[in-house]
């Protein structure tokens, strides 16, 4: 059996076709992959030399914190090396394994532990797979393998409902069931109007998970922002967002602008380059539907006062300052809008497979639509300075 499948499959990376509707916990569904998984993994035997023996192996996870493994051997002679391997599924173009080297005191027994502390290494979001195995060497050469077990690390302080459709997979644990519903329809909407939009589409399985709260977001989440509301993490094909049928009207902003994030990650990943900030942010804003207010007059007074920000400055991560975050999303917007209004979302879609064939910033402007990152700043600013220019003045706060 190809394990990799088997837990790929288990953890939602690989496509559903149908709907549905999960009306057990998801810590309940765990249990079971875990004990199945417990079953299987043990009629594999452990390749060893006849001295050499490994008597036990776990791992326990306390979400969002740690991963503790844990390992016992015995041999005819010490026991002088123990390495813990393991690797975290998520998109990526290396196959990545990292090995510890574990602390003991050299005896025919032994006993040993590692705690992955996430603290340290930074968080993983909610339902990341991740796959284990022990090494194990004694005094005399003899050395002892264990077989892959692959673990969930998930967040089990809730209850979580399930519902899937195509390869979308929604948890939710606040609401019943025509709440998660609604939530699917959104997702749908926003999906078809990027499409509709640029072209884009999803590529891969992707899961969502819904708390009720920003308390409840940021208890799964390594030292966060006391403002977060919603993170995606493109990586992993995951989002974790706070929306509760008390902040629906918001929460559809958000989430579209963090679905946004995955798709157009899906659409130009590629092993040489990211793609610039301000596409990628400029789009997910403009899934959210008309700009908020304090994006418009950010942009506005900027325009007044020429002290726009220009388009290569908004190309890398933005400004930590409010004000000036504030300007580079309410750029980004105008950017992308100028970019699919004046040149239409077949040259948008060309632009970001461009992206994905590895192209420079400029080099995938000037190949799409002939001009790179200076030229698309003057054009920009001439189109914002005519008398019909998207300035986006006239918009009403809150719209």
């Amino acid at each position: 059996m190809n394990w990799t499948v088997l837990s790929r499959r288990i953890s939602g990376l690989l496509p559903v076709r149908k709907t549905e509707l999960g009306f057990k916990s998801k810590k309940t569904i765990v249990l079971g992959v875990i004990i199945s998984l417990f079953l299987l993994f043990n009629l594999a035997p452990v390749h060893a030399e006849a001295g050499l023996r490994i008597v036990s192996s776990s791992a326990q996870a306390s979400f969002p914190l740690t991963i503790s493994f844990d390992v016992s051997a015995e041999s005819d002679v010490d026991i002088t090396d123990i390495r813990l391997h393991y690797k975290v599924f998520r998109h990526s173009f290396a196959d990545v394994t990292a090995e510890t080297y574990l602390q003991f005191v050299s005896a025919s027994e032994v006993e040993a532990s590692w705690d992955w502390d996430m603290r340290r290494t930074g968080g993983l979001p909610p339902g990341t797979s991740v796959q284990y195995w022990w090494t194990v060497t004694d005094a005399s050469g003899d050395q002892a393998e264990t077989s892959p077990v692959t673990i969930l690390f998930d967040d089990e302080r809730f209850l979580w409902q399930s519902l899937t459709q195509d390869i979308v997979t929604l948890y939710w644990y606040n609401g019943d069931h025509s709440f998660g519903e609604e939530i699917m329809l959104t997702i749908d909407d926003a999906l078809d109007w990027l499409e509709a939009d640029t072209g884009a589409t999803l590529q891969e399985p992707i899961e969502i998970y819904l708390y009720a709260n920003s308390q409840d977001l940021q208890g799964s989440m390594i030292f966060p922002q006391e403002w977060t509301g919603g993170v995606a993490f493109p990586m992993y094909g995951c989002i974790a967002i706070g929306i509760s049928p008390a902040n629906l009207g918001w929460g559809k902003g958000a989430l579209a602008h963090e679905l946004t994030h995955l798709v157009i990650h899906q659409m130009t990943l590629n092993p040489y380059n990211d793609i610039p900030t301000w596409l990628d942010e400029g789009l997910a804003v403009r899934s959210e539907g008309s700009p908020q207010y304090y994006y418009v007059d950010a942009l506005n007074q900027a325009i007044m006062d020429d002290s726009l920000i220009s388009v290569q400055s908004i190309s890398s991560p933005f400004s930590a300052l409010s004000d000036l975050a504030i300007l580079s999303y309410a750029e980004s917007y105008s950017v992308v809008d100028y970019l699919i209004t004046t040149y239409g979302k077949d040259n948008m879609l060309e632009l970001l497979e461009t992206f994905r064939a590895g192209a420079s910033y400029d080099g995938a402007l000037m190949e799409v639509y002939g001009f790179d990152i200076d030229g698309l700043d003057r054009l920009w600013r001439e189109y914002l300075s005519a008398p019909v220019g998207m300035n986006m003045v006239g918009v009403a706060p809150g719209n």
